[in-house]
């Protein structure tokens, strides 16, 4: 069954868009992000991708000198 993206409107389908993120950033990670399967691979990549990125920024930024206090 196609879905609609709700960023795009592209139509997609949910399993490849699942598959797609799930090899590029974990098993789950569509799901997390998209509980409701409303968004296609392309849109969805976009967004967990700048996520990744910034949190890779901020661990090499912080380094080993991270102080839990």
């Amino acid at each position: 069954m196609m879905a609609k993206c709700v960023r795009c409107g592209c139509e997609f389908d949910v399993s490849s868009a699942r598959r797609s993120i799930g090899r590029s950033y974990g098993a789950g990670t569509y799901d997390d992000y998209y509980p409701n399967g409303d968004v296609c691979a392309s849109c969805a990549t976009m967004e967990v991708s700048a996520d990744v990125g910034t949190g890779e920024e901020i661990m090499e930024l912080m380094g080993d000198s991270w102080d839990d206090d």
